[in-house]
């Protein structure tokens, strides 16, 4: 691929899970946890009044653990990160795949004019980012 050419799935609109488990910052972090569970994502975004207000991942709820944090009486509002960068659904896949690199993230919220529209996981982006082609290291000779 040439440079100036897009995949057909370029952009994090394209790669992003709408189903967002949303949930006041007064949850507990067990609550949290299940919920996740149940919709098997890793992450479960901080939402006050429509607005997004933290992220909690589940190396958060891991850590939380770790420091003997009881999760039915924690709100995850101890355990979140706050005010977590966001891409928007047009920031293009490699833009989105660097600044979670880069920062260590494997969760973002992507959030447009309407507000939070969806979650790019660091495993929707890593797919997005494979070859569309055979590459030199991909091809054997026999």
């Amino acid at each position: 691929m040439t440079q100036g050419e897009g995949k057909p799935m370029d952009r994090v609109e394209d790669l992003m899970s709408p189903d967002v488990v949303k949930i006041p910052a007064s949850s507990m972090l067990d609550r949290a946890a299940q919920m996740m569970v149940e919709r098997r994502v890793g992450s479960a975004v901080i939402m006050e009044k429509e607005e997004l207000v933290g992220i909690v991942t589940e190396r958060d709820i891991l850590r939380a653990v770790a420091r003997a944090l009881i999760p039915w009486s924690t709100p995850v509002s101890e355990c979140m990160t706050p005010q977590p960068q966001t891409v928007t659904p047009a920031t293009k896949a490699a833009t989105a795949l660097s600044k979670m690199l880069s920062h260590g993230y494997r969760h973002l919220p992507v959030v447009g004019e309407e507000g939070l529209v969806g979650v790019v996981s660091l495993r929707d982006l890593a797919g997005s980012s494979q070859p569309s082609e055979p590459t030199e290291e991909t091809i054997t000779t026999g």
